[in-house]
């Protein structure tokens, strides 16, 4: 499928600057699965809107001019005949005069996409500067409530959250797109002024001078805080193999050992995982082997003794960024 790509007249997926690390697309590979008989996953968004196989649900949106609030499902609802005539897209393109174009899709982990080594279940956003024979990055992928932000030019900051995830039939994503130059929507709006789709392919309309947009708005971004979604598992776990291991045995060959989902799912702070923040917590801790309370603080206090401190696996878990853990994107 790798090479068919090819022959489809795609370039290779990868992530910040490595061409097979994208672990959603065949164009990336990034799991082992090279062979004859190959797995049960496609391509990523920017690949399947170059290949309009599923065109007539394609969307797009110019952040610069208006805004989307709409419903990804994913691939297997077209085979399955299970999406909506309208209000349900496949694909959405993000495209606005002087930027490389974003294509963002639910990552629905079933059917033809069953076997997708990372990322199932989740909005992926991946960047590609034109539609054929131009190699793609991934950028982020969003759990429900998670946004992913980036400069929009003149058109302030780029913002695309899930408002919510839901897996079941075919399963579905809801998200908002919007550039706060022009626009502030959240998930809560009711009264979005955004059109229903036009198939094939439509732009979202210009809203800037509608008065319902000064009636819309979107909660401050809070400061990153430390989630116990986002923290190493401190005991060993096991890998989809059997083999019992700890994070710390997995950094020191996290190419390979992220690749396992089970290892990211139990190191997602060692494997990089995309849309989880990395920081130390603010609380002290308790130590196991003697109950003394400790912080990060403690562990960075003196430099000759953090690097001793650090080997110790909660030390590492509580504190990733004072013992260098942290996997930055």
């Amino acid at each position: 499928m790798h090479e068919i790509g090819h022959n489809l007249g795609h370039d290779h997926s990868g992530k910040d600057g490595v061409t097979y690390a994208d672990p959603t697309c065949h164009m990336g590979d990034d799991a082992n699965v090279w062979s004859d008989k190959g797995t049960n996953f496609c391509f990523n968004a920017a690949k399947t809107w170059a290949n309009k196989w599923y065109a007539s649900y394609h969307e797009t949106v110019d952040p610069s001019r208006g805004t989307y609030f709409g419903t990804l499902v994913g691939i297997n609802a077209v085979k399955n005949n299970t999406i909506a005539e309208s209000g349900q897209d496949i694909v959405l393109k993000i495209a606005s005069s002087g930027e490389s174009d974003l294509y963002v899709m639910f990552n629905r982990k079933t059917g033809a996409n069953k076997d997708v080594p990372l990322y199932g279940d989740q909005v992926v956003i991946v960047e590609q500067r034109a539609e054929l024979q131009a190699a793609s990055s991934l950028k982020a992928a969003l759990s429900a409530g998670q946004e992913y932000t980036q400069s929009w030019s003149a058109s302030g900051t780029l913002v695309v959250k899930v408002c919510n995830l839901e897996i079941g039939s075919p399963g579905s994503a809801r998200i908002v797109v919007y550039a706060t130059g022009q626009a502030m929507i959240s998930c809560d709006t009711t009264n979005t002024p955004t059109a229903s789709p036009v198939r094939p392919s439509s732009v979202v309309p210009t809203f800037t001078s509608s008065p319902v947009l000064s009636l819309l708005t979107f909660p401050p971004t809070k400061a990153p805080v430390f989630d116990g979604s986002c923290q190493d598992r401190i005991a060993k776990f096991a890998m989809t193999n059997g083999k019992k291991i700890h994070c710390k045995y997995v950094s020191k060959n996290r190419l390979k050992r992220c690749k396992d989902p089970a290892v990211v799912d139990h190191c997602p702070v060692t494997c990089g995982k995309i849309g989880c923040v990395c920081k130390d917590i603010l609380n002290k801790f308790t130590l196991p082997r003697n109950g003394r309370l400790r912080s990060c603080a403690w562990a960075a206090r003196t430099l000759s003794k953090t690097k001793k401190r650090c080997r110790k696996s909660i030390m590492r878990s509580h504190c990733p960024e004072t013992c260098g853990v942290c996997i930055h994107f």
